[in-house]
This record gives structure tokens, C-alpha cells and sequence, in this order.
């Protein structure tokens, strides 16, 4: 199964260099994407990472941080990118 690091500071900067190989990654299998380094989560990475859920073979995010995590509570998209992860 693919996997790939989520960057610390998931910036507008950070989402235009992940783009390409999130891209390249995604494919019929979920891709798992580890959060764990996760600091701060801007709206440019939370798009991506929505569309991204709702591709072909979707991901699979694993370790979230507490910081992932708390923008997701924030912003109500905690079902769309951490379905069955406790939190």
C-alpha cells in the first residue's frame, strides 16, 4: 500500500510541493498518509486532502496529531479524513 509523510507546516508552500507526489501516490488502493508530524493544517492541504479522500482509492490517515486532529474537529471534517481513527 502507498504511503506518504504529511509535512509539519501544511501551508499553501507545503501543498503546491506535496501536490505532485500525492498525485503520483494516489492510485485504486488507499493511500495512507501519516500525520503524525502535523504542527499546523491551513485550507490549501484540508482541499487537497478532501479531494484526495474522495478519489478512486481513497487514504487512509494514520497518527494524526493532535494539531491534525484539532483542525479537523474545527473545520467538521473529521469523517472525511479520519473516519475509524481515534481521536
Amino acid at each position: 500500500m502507498p504511503s506518504l509523510t504529511l509535512p509539519a507546516i501544511c501551508d499553501r508552500a507545503a501543498t503546491i510541493a506535496f501536490y505532485p507526489d500525492l498525485c503520483e501516490a494516489l492510485g485504486t488502493m488507499p493511500l495512507t498518509l501519516d500525520a503524525s508530524r502535523v504542527e499546523r493544517l491551513g485550507q490549501a492541504m484540508l482541499q487537497m486532502l478532501a479531494s484526495a479522500a474522495r478519489s478512486e482509492g481513497g487514504i487512509t490517515v494514520v497518527n494524526p496529531s493532535e494539531p491534525f486532529l484539532a483542525t479537523l474537529r474545527l473545520t467538521g471534517l473529521e469523517k472525511v479524513l479520519c473516519e475509524g481513527v481515534p481521536g
